[in-house]
């Protein structure tokens, strides 16, 4: 299928690391692919942009470092002290080393099957309207969601540490939506030039 990145995601020739896996149990006698050999090459892109330097080395993700791990996982009251600031809008998952992957930014594809898209009025949500959320509100803008996973103090918490480590507060409430990884076949990409290059 292809190789594992420097992130530790899978990476394939065709559509990056942007992917959906399922799996299939069976009887049947399969004869195993041979290995993928790996393409990534000299490139360090991901260890390099992630905030909280959570790949501190090829193929090592360190969790207690690690955003997605922090905004999904970590059931704590606050964030770890050098976390919080280093959210840069991210309230559940964190996609950094996978935006800069030059396999996604090259060979990503969005995804035609609508089920896998974000539900469209994720898409404006404020930071602001994440920190106050209510619990009716919650169940109402995620139904059916993996969100559901993080559950309403966490999403709070989340969005309260974003916002604190945010410079200009007003204005960014305005325009920046909250940064959510949405599990989908296809790139969320940043704006050129929001992440450092090589």
């Amino acid at each position: 299928m292809g190789w594992i990145g420097k992130h530790s995601n899978l990476i394939t020739r065709d559509y990056g690391s942007w992917l959906f896996l399922g799996e299939i149990l069976t009887e049947a006698k399969l004869t195993p692919d041979r290995p993928h050999p790996p393409h990534c090459g000299t490139c360090t892109r991901c260890l390099e942009a992630c905030p909280t330097q959570a790949i501190p080395e090829p193929f090592v993700v360190d969790a207690n470092r690690c955003i997605a791990y922090h905004t999904i996982e970590n059931r704590q009251a606050t964030l770890p002290a050098e976390i919080a600031p280093a959210l840069q809008g991210w309230v559940a998952g964190c996609d950094i080393c996978q935006d800069v992957c030059p396999w996604n930014q090259r060979f990503a594809q969005e995804t035609d099957i609508a089920d896998f898209q974000p539900y469209p009025w994720h898409l404006n949500t404020k930071l602001t309207d994440l920190a106050t959320l209510t619990p009716e509100e919650r169940d109402r803008r995620f139904p059916a969601s993996a969100l559901r996973r993080i559950s309403l103090a966490m999403l709070q918490r989340n969005a309260k540490a974003a916002l604190r480590g945010i410079d200009g507060l007003e204005q960014v409430e305005k325009v920046t939506p909250p940064k959510i990884q949405h599990h989908r076949h296809g790139p969320r990409l940043p704006p050129l030039g929001e992440y450092p290059s090589e």
